[in-house]
């Protein structure tokens, strides 16, 4: 029995995937989990696999590169040799947003049936490709394997390959991350608390932990486990607010903010709380190196039940950031900075010190609740001694 071949729900917001480019062509064997096309999903680029061993089938009309496909439509059929599969419609105009450049049934029907010339690059230059009104498909790559690197699509640009731009057109990424955002602000009520921890415990105990772990320790990599501990203890934090009802989360799965050139990106630790912290830590570079291409599995970026954001390495000391929704709360994180300190016997010296900020939706969880939980994660960072027995696996 054929396999339909369909978009899935690769993060919690997604409605929709543009297709980049067939990896594989209509009469192809494929396996099993192998790539067969990339998608552009509001938050990053991702390889759909294929859901079957077999040959590829049924490729519906419309369904080529630039198309914007709903989640769930069926776009292909894997089948045994010599199975009949379905013939399917043509993408409708409800079912799909086509590029701005029409093309007429039949060159629609003739280029879902063969892959289109496969463009190697990065999500970054394919913006910077929008941005500039350059034709991926005319710029010869110098990279490896042929990849198009900036350099060759600036290179074209120079050379009149592309007209004026005079609009810079928003990746998905920040178009989608700019609507819930608002989505936010004008949804929930929203406030901010903010402490000062005294940092010198910490950085000691993170000092220590990297000359013994294998993974190089952060203080990010630190607050996310403080963080699903406290979770544990103030359920409020670690739910979110949907249909008028608080849904309490039995996982604590923490989101990182990573700041990309296409724009913000939040994948997940899963388990968070259950994790050592040589695990986080090699979670979360793994994610900086995805972050770099934009290349995240469905699992990475879905399922977070509270974010922390730290925009301390580029030298912010306090912000308030914006809930990300559904959720009921989100941690804003600034530098460390050392300040004069009164000490109890009423000498003062200088200690390093790191502002946190809690932004909060009123709906599920009121000041005090907030303050508790925030509390607790100051005691953490302070007292963090708790957190040695972690650093191994």
């Amino acid at each position: 029995m054929p396999v339909e071949v369909f978009i899935h729900k690769m993060t919690d917001h997604m409605e929709s995937g543009r297709i980049i480019q067939w990896l594989a062509k209509e009469g192809d064997r494929v396996e099993q989990h192998q790539a067969i096309m990339e998608v552009e999903t509001d938050k990053a680029v991702a390889e759909l696999e294929s859901p079957a061993s077999g040959i590829l089938k049924g490729i519906r009309p419309g369904a080529i590169a630039g198309v914007e496909v709903p989640v769930g439509e069926t776009i292909a059929f894997i089948a045994e040799p010599g199975e009949q599969v379905p013939v399917l419609p043509p993408l409708s105009s409800a079912g799909a947003q086509t590029p701005s450049n029409t093309t007429s049934p039949e060159d629609s029907a003739t280029q879902s049936q063969a892959i289109r010339p496969q463009v190697r690059t990065s999500p970054a230059v394919r913006r910077l490709a929008r941005e500039l009104g350059v034709d991926l498909s005319s710029v010869t790559g110098t990279g490896p394997e042929g990849k198009i690197t900036e350099a060759d699509v600036r290179a074209f640009s120079a050379r009149g390959g592309a007209g004026s731009a005079e609009w810079t057109e928003l990746s998905s990424v920040q178009r989608l991350t700019g609507e819930r955002m608002l989505q936010s602000i004008q949804t929930a009520p929203q406030f901010a608390l903010t402490v000062s921890a005294d940092m010198t415990n910490a950085l000691r105990l993170r000092d220590l932990m990297n000359k013994n772990a294998g993974e190089r320790v952060s203080v990010t990599v630190l607050l996310v486990k403080i963080v699903a501990e406290a979770l544990k203890h103030h359920s409020r934090a670690n739910a979110s607010y949907e249909g008028g009802r608080i849904k309490l989360h039995p996982q604590v799965n923490v989101g990182v903010a990573i700041g990309t050139e296409d724009g913000l990106i939040v994948p997940v630790i899963k388990d968070a709380d259950q994790k050592r912290i040589v695990q986080i830590a090699s979670e979360l570079q793994s994610f900086r190196e995805k972050a770099l291409q934009m290349r995240f599995s469905k699992d990475d970026l879905s399922g977070g039940t509270f974010t922390i954001s730290n925009l301390g390495m580029f030298g912010i000391d306090q912000f308030n950031a914006i809930i990300n929704p559904p959720q009921s709360a989100i941690l804003a994180v600034g530098r460390v900075i050392k300040i004069p300190v009164a000490l109890p016997d009423n000498t003062i010296t200088t200690r390093p010190v790191m502002n946190l900020t809690l932004t909060v939706d009123h709906r599920t969880m009121d000041g005090v609740l907030g303050a508790k939980f925030l509390a607790e994660i100051k005691n953490s960072l302070e007292k963090p001694e708790w957190l040695q027995g972690n650093a191994e696996l």
